[in-house]
Order: structure tokens, then C-alpha cells, then sequence
């Protein structure tokens, strides 16, 4: 309760706050100081990779804000269906930098500044720069989390606008996306499970150094290291507060894995059954068949997201819509059309796997998906065979 107040009475004070008025014009260069704020993670599925903003200080004017590129409203109609299709909308903030580390320390995270080695010119051009963007027809912004979020923002106001190149350190290894996301929420088994489910083949590719510095505290380390104009680009490095250690709470009390395992349990149930009574059971059919088509229609509309990294995801081979459209000929009329069908389109979801890399739990309902698959076809056929000879007799 006091958290969602808190939320309430930010959200209201960033309403009403005049951004225009934010940022005094620079007269006194020496005075203003601009600097990188790198958050720790917090314990929501959007916060479990940090959080980056400005810092803008004048100490002669006494201006000191925090700029931030986070902004969001999950109240936004369709708001989960349009993050997944890249159809979100996020808005830069402004606030005083007191408040902005009281939300911080209130949430239990870390703030770490560092202070950036420029000239006049510079915190003149980035002066000017927030003024623009400040600007209400500028504030919102198009969302992609790999390519375009609150962190690459940040980066992109400072860096964009310096009198000089900033050369980072070569990267130690090559990294993918999704190898960067699972050093991030390892400890979060089904957040992710989920982010697994929805990244496809493109989160598997080797990524630039300038990709990497989606994920907050990579961005952080660049900047320690980089160089601008023969100097460090960092001046001075400030914990502003110390993160406070949380115990992460179980949620769900199955892993993804435990889910999985539970259904291959269920499999082996009755395909033992059908095996030895050479039967089979329309009503597990029809549950296999419904649950993959409703999966897979949500597949079928991620081909069509903005996002790169989601829109090509093997995983539809596994569940896919075209279950939906065999169902009544399937169950009802005993056509085996649609097993063939599943089979080699599993088959081709394991070759998928070469290119893109699918987590274990679903790889094992998978290849239980395919084994029902077979031994179905294998049933039908001898069940087939039993009538012919049965029609024969006659």
C-alpha cells in the first residue's frame, strides 16, 4: 500500500512537473557537472536489469535533476500484447535528484554516478540537447528493449553530442543477447523461462559492442573504460547508495522444468494405455491439439512483431495454429493427416535448434509431442489393418 502511494504521488509530481523549466541555460560551465546513473535491479520482471538516467547538477544555480528514459504506464490499453509486438510507447521524465534516490533507496536499490570529463562545449551541447528533447512533442518515444530503451537513450543524449569520439574497450568475449539476459535473472527461473519462450533466432546472434550496452550495468563498465579525446571519460565514480541484499521470493512454487517433467509423466500415462489396450483416446487428443493451437496463434502473431528478435522463433514449429483447423477432422472423423503433419514439423523444430537455442523444458515437451505423434499414427494404422481383415472375413 504505501509502495503504490508512493508510485501515486511520483507519477503526480512528474504531471505536473514543467519540464521546459528543468534545465537552466549554462553559464557557469565550471559549476555544472553531467553524470551516468547506473540503478542495480530491482525484484519486477521490467527492473531485473537495472535502470540508467542522467544526472544534470548546477551547483550554482542549485538546478540538480535526474533525467529518465523509463517512463511507462502499464495501464496502457493492451499493454502486454503491445510490449511483445513493439508496439510500446515509453516517455522521458524529469525529477529532482533527491526524490529519484528516495524512490531508489525506498525500492532497496543501488545508485552508482559517474561523473563524466567533459568540456564547456559539451555540457552546452547536451544542455541543449534535453531542452530539446524536453519538449512535449519529443518526450515519447517508441520502446524496443534490445535496440531502443531507457539505457541506449541515455547513452545517445550523452555520447551524441560530444565534441569527439568515445572509444570503448574491445569486448572480452562475443555474447548473444539472450547469453547476456540469462547472467541477469538466473535467479529468476520463470521470468526466464518466458523471455526464452518469446526470443527467437535473432537473440542468438553475436552482438556488437554498442548492442551490448543495452543492459545497464554493461554500459556502466564501458564507460569506466572508454576514452574520449585522450582522457578518461570518467572523471570521478560515486556509490550514491548501496544496494540492500533481498531475499528473492520462490513465486511459483514448480520450475519450468518440474512443469515439464509433470508432463511427460502424463504422456507416458497414456500412451501406455493406448499401447496396450491399441486404443486411442479422443479426449487426449483433442487437449494436445487445443493447447498447441492456442500457443501457437500467439507465435503466429510474434511473426508479425517489431521487434527483431522476437518476430522469427522456431518454437512455432512446435506449437503452431494449424492444430485448430485439423481438430474436428482429426477427432471426430479419425484422420491421421494432421499427426504426419506434426511430426515433420517437430523434426523441424529440433533442426531449428542448430540456430536458435530453446530451453530444455521445452524441448522435452516436445520430443513427447513427437513420440505421441508416432506412436498415434502407429495405433491408427493397426487399428486399420484389424478392420480390413475384419472386412475381408465378412
Amino acid at each position: 500500500m504505501k509502495k503504490g502511494l508512493f508510485y501515486i504521488v511520483l507519477l503526480f509530481f512528474l504531471s505536473v512537473f514543467d519540464a521546459t523549466a528543468g534545465v537552466r541555460p549554462v553559464v557557469y560551465a565550471d559549476s555544472v557537472q553531467v553524470s551516468l546513473l547506473t540503478c542495480s535491479p530491482g525484484e519486477e520482471v521490467w527492473a531485473q536489469y537495472g535502470h540508467t538516467a542522467i544526472r544534470y547538477l548546477d551547483r550554482k544555480s542549485g538546478e540538480d535533476i535526474a533525467v529518465n528514459y523509463g517512463i511507462f504506464s502499464q495501464d496502457q490499453p493492451y499493454f502486454i500484447p503491445r510490449f511483445i509486438l513493439g508496439l510500446t510507447d515509453y516517455r522521458m521524465g524529469v525529477e529532482p535528484m533527491d526524490m529519484f534516490l528516495a524512490q531508489y533507496r525506498y525500492e532497496g536499490r543501488g545508485v552508482i554516478e559517474q561523473v563524466l570529463n567533459l568540456s564547456a562545449e559539451d555540457k552546452q551541447a547536451i544542455h541543449s540537447a534535453l531542452l530539446e528533447n524536453m519538449k512535449p512533442e519529443n518526450v515519447v518515444y517508441r520502446y524496443n528493449f534490445f535496440y531502443d530503451n531507457c539505457t541506449t537513450r541515455a547513452r545517445d543524449m550523452l555520447v551524441n553530442h560530444l565534441h569527439g569520439k568515445v572509444t570503448y574497450p574491445v569486448a572480452d568475449k562475443p555474447e548473444t543477447f539472450r547469453s547476456m539476459l540469462h547472467r541477469w535473472n538466473h535467479d529468476y527461473e520463470w521470468s526466464q523461462f518466458g523471455e526464452d519462450l518469446l526470443l527467437g533466432v535473432n537473440a542468438d546472434r553475436k552482438t556488437t559492442k554498442a548492442e551490448q550496452q543495452f543492459l545497464p550495468d554493461n554500459l556502466r563498465c564501458d564507460f569506466e573504460k572508454a576514452t574520449y579525446n585522450g582522457r578518461p571519460l570518467v572523471a570521478e565514480t560515486h556509490t550514491l547508495l548501496p544496494p540492500q541484499k533481498k531475499d528473492i521470493e520462490s513465486g511459483f512454487p514448480l520450475s519450468p522444468l518440474s512443469v515439464s517433467l509433470l508432463f511427460v509423466l502424463l504422456c507416458v500415462v497414456m500412451m501406455t494405455f493406448s499401447n496396450l489396450k491399441r486404443q486411442l483416446y479422443w479426449g487426449w487428443d483433442a487437449f494436445l491439439m487445443l493447447v498447441s493451437g492456442l500457443l501457437g496463434m500467439i507465435y503466429f502473431i510474434m511473426l508479425f512483431s517489431q521487434h527483431p528478435c522476437v518476430s522469427l522463433n522456431v518454437i512455432i514449429f512446435f506449437f503452431n495454429p494449424l492444430p485448430l483447423f485439423f481438430l474436428y477432422s482429426t477427432v471426430k472423423k479419425k484422420r491421421d493427416t494432421w499427426w504426419k503433419i506434426w511430426s515433420i514439423l517437430i523434426v523441424l523444430g529440433f533442426a531449428g535448434c542448430l540456430f536458435q537455442r530453446v530451453s530444455v523444458p521445452v524441448l522435452i515437451v516436445a520430443l513427447f509431442l513427437l513420440l505421441h505423434c508416432i506412436l498415434h499414427l502407429r495405433i491408427s494404422r493397426s487399428l486399420k489393418r484389424v478392420a480390413q481383415r475384419e472386412k475381408a472375413h465378412e
